[in-house]
């Protein structure tokens, strides 16, 4: 009877699981990332689970009571951790002590334990295992039993209530929290089934753009947009502007012209929000997202929906990613047209040697993790639009911290490309991270050692990358244990003055600092190569101010 009767009660814990799968908080699950504000609301919201497992439950004799309170504790300490886990078995355990009962205090103990026993079984890569989560309820549970029997008095009562309620107990909260983390499982596995579908269509739809935004926004590249984002998307509506109107509208016949007045009224606050275009002859709804370079407006997009119910998490997510591809490949259209007009230190010219290759390579990587772990294809999109716009920024000196930054969103990508042959090692000592130095100075170093040191040895290898002060300059080593450069190609490629990455870097150096600068290749065949150089801090301040005066 008591077992049913548990069973029965046990049934909240898939409305408490479904709730909570519809919390803001839930997306943070996909990479185990809390802060101290996410783990206050794990904590509060665990906490009622618990408590409300406590009121839940049936009364036996002598005050005792046979719950379902630590399917909430374990599962909070599975999920978030030990501080999580022991400060919901405070409260909720401190909760049933106030209730009283000659096992108030054991239970008020277990219930700790419990919240750390889920703790101890938190999978350090993030994965969700009902398994897992069975044989630690069970293991907890056999704590619980066995805290009941030290700490509650008199023994004989305790021994015959854990005759009575042992069983149940242990095998209905188990599966609890078997049931808890299966249901997390699977919403966070739907989750990534469809972030995979949405994040593979924003990658065709970058492919396909690019070779139309290369040239800018206008009437003509934006009907080809259009076109290529509403049947990659399958949307039944896509409507395209620049800073100052519409370009061109897809979808049903309509009085376009009411249309285009809600979007010109649009550009006057220009943000991520839904137009609803009730003019018109049928109430249209569009999600609509500006497109910015460098913070400022390019244009717009809008996407027709037919209901507001269609607007989730996912498609928003979907549509900010791809306004962030299409915003990068109009970045590098400004880019280009800017090269076209002025060279300055041949950076324009090396950035627009970069970008073909490693653009469409990017994608590619980026498409294959959408398949297996689209999770990592969001991030590895996120590092490309962090990239792009930083290799795009107009400034000819940036602080170390914001070069360092765009070097770990480029390794980042060729890290998953490359997967282990790619090994990387940090060694920047943090006071010196706010010095300026020329932008995009050490990327082409760091690229050089990947394409002709690590990935043309078949086992890779490693690049260390060091950045030092030794009194009033700054030193900087890429160094990497690739195939290195025989004596014969070292000596041509120092002589050479354009062409090639390292040869850029090193005349930018000679231009910006003259005599004060030092650049050095150190390589021996089959051994790997040693870049550094060295630059003058006091001076490297008056350049930037000279700069940006």
């Amino acid at each position: 009877m008591l077992f049913l009767t548990l069973f029965e009660r046990m049934s909240i814990v898939a409305l408490v699981a479904y709730m909570f799968t519809h919390t803001p908080l839930f997306k943070k699950i996909y990479k185990r990332r809390f802060d101290v504000s996410d783990k206050l609301i794990l904590i509060i919201f665990f906490s009622a689970f618990s408590i409300l497992g406590t009121y839940l439950g049936i009364r036996m004799e002598g005050g005792a009571i046979a719950n379902i309170r630590p399917i909430g504790a374990i599962v909070a300490g599975y999920i978030g951790g030990p501080l999580v886990g022991s400060a919901v078995g405070l409260i909720a355990g401190g909760h049933r002590y106030l209730l009283g009962g000659y096992t108030a205090l054991a239970c008020g103990i277990s219930t700790i334990m419990e919240g750390l026993t889920g703790a101890f079984f938190r999978s350090k890569k993030g994965d969700l295992s009902p398994f897992v989560g069975f044989i630690s309820g069970v293991i907890a549970e056999f704590i619980q039993m066995g805290i009941i029997l030290l700490v509650s008095k008199p023994y004989s009562q305790a021994l015959e209530l854990e005759r009575e309620i042992a069983f149940p107990m242990i095998i209905i909260n188990s599966f609890g929290v078997a049931i808890f983390i299966d249901i997390i499982k699977n919403v966070i596995k739907q989750y990534n089934e469809i972030g995979a579908s949405y994040a593979l269509k924003s990658l065709n739809i970058a492919k396909q753009t690019s070779v139309y935004l290369r040239k800018g926004l206008d009437e003509n590249t934006a009907q080809n947009v259009a076109e290529i984002i509403q049947k990659t998307g399958e949307f039944k509506g896509v409507i395209i502007g620049n800073r100052k109107k519409v370009l061109k509208y897809l979808g049903e016949k309509i009085d376009e012209q009411i249309l285009y007045e809600d979007f010109i009224e649009y550009l006057q606050n220009p943000a991520e929000k839904i137009i609803s275009a009730k003019k018109t002859k049928k109430e249209q709804y569009f999600y609509t997202i500006p497109l910015y370079t460098n913070s400022e407006l390019e244009g717009f997009l809008g996407i027709e929906v037919d209901t507001l119910d269609e607007i989730d998490r996912h498609f928003m997510d979907f549509i900010r990613e791809l306004a962030e591809l299409l915003s990068v490949q109009l970045e590098i259209h400004k880019l280009n047209k800017k090269a076209e007009m002025a060279v300055v230190s041949e950076l324009k010219a090396l950035r627009a040697q970069i970008h073909p290759h490693f653009l469409f390579n990017a994608l590619n990587t980026i498409a294959s993790f959408c398949r297996i772990n689209p999770m990592k294809a969001k991030d590895l999109i996120l590092d490309l639009s962090n990239y792009f716009r930083g290799t795009l920024k107009t400034e000819e000196f940036v602080p170390l911290s914001k070069e360092i930054e765009l070097i770990e969103a480029y390794l980042n990508i060729e890290k998953a490309r490359f997967g282990d042959r790619i090994n990387i090692e940090y060694r920047i000592d943090d006071s010196i991270l706010d010095y300026y130095i020329p932008h995009f100075i050490l990327q082409p170093i760091v690229e050089n050692a990947i394409k002709h040191g690590l990935t043309t040895k078949s086992d890779g290898g490693e690049i260390i990358i060091k950045v030092c002060e030794i009194g009033d300059r700054l030193n900087f080593e890429v160094s990497d244990s690739g195939v290195g450069i025989d004596e014969i190609k070292l000596k041509r490629l120092m002589k050479e003055n354009k062409g090639i990455g390292l040869s850029n870097v090193r005349e930018r150096i000679k231009l910006i600092y003259g005599n004060s600068s030092k650049f050095e290749i150190i390589s021996e065949y089959g051994k790997g190569t040693i870049v550094s150089f060295t630059i003058p801090k006091e001076v490297q301040h008056e350049q930037y101010t000279m700069h940006n005066s």
